[in-house]
Formats: structure tokens, C-alpha cells, sequence
């Protein structure tokens, strides 16, 4: 039994949620994430408390289904959720500054 204040709070776990399915139509516009990824994103999202129609279809969908249906579903999904696409230069944009950091925290390295 949980003690007295320790639930998580449901809102939070939403807007949590929604940050990062924004997160991740950020990296979809840029070309970080595969299509057949994009299924278990949105079963993560619903586990962190969203909840929307065509985001309950795109948790259901195989890795291996038709790339086409896979991204038509997550855009659906998102609009569903009030999160828009980025601008593909600016999720570009984006991409180069999270590649910046991973370099300056020697997470990855150049070749010499």
C-alpha cells in the first residue's frame, strides 16, 4: 500500500508524456527515428498517461507494418495530442545541437 502523497500525480505523468512524444516529432522530422520504431514509442506514451485514439492504433500496429501507415498514424497521433511538427530545418537544427553535446560530454568521438 502506498503511503499517503507518494501516487504520482496523473497530470504530471501527461505533460510528461507529451514533452516527450514532442521529443520524439522533433527527432522523427529529422530522420532519427525509424518508422518501425514508432509503435512502441506511442505504447510508452500511453503508458505515461496519454491517450488518444490514433495513438492507441499506432501502439497496436507490428514494427513491420507498411512504413507509410506507421508515420501517417504518428502524425494523427500527434495532432490528436495537440503537438505540432516541427519544421524540418528546425528539428535539424535540434539534431546538431543533441549530436554537439553527446560530442562535448565524450559520448562520441570524431575520427581521427
Amino acid at each position: 500500500m502506498r503511503a499517503a502523497g507518494t501516487a504520482p500525480d496523473p497530470e504530471s505523468s501527461t505533460r510528461s508524456g507529451l514533452t516527450s512524444l514532442g521529443e520524439v516529432g522533433c527527432r522523427y522530422q529529422a530522420d532519427e527515428i525509424r518508422p518501425e520504431d514508432l509503435p512502441m514509442i506511442a505504447a510508452e506514451a500511453l503508458t505515461a498517461g496519454l491517450d488518444t485514439p490514433t495513438l492507441c492504433e499506432l501502439a497496436g500496429l507490428p514494427r513491420n507494418a507498411d512504413a507509410r501507415d506507421i508515420r501517417d498514424a504518428f502524425e494523427r497521433a500527434l495532432s490528436e495530442a495537440g503537438i505540432e511538427l516541427p519544421d524540418p530545418g528546425l528539428a535539424r537544427r535540434h539534431a546538431l545541437r543533441r549530436l554537439a553535446v553527446r560530442l562535448i560530454n565524450g559520448e562520441i568521438h570524431l575520427p581521427t
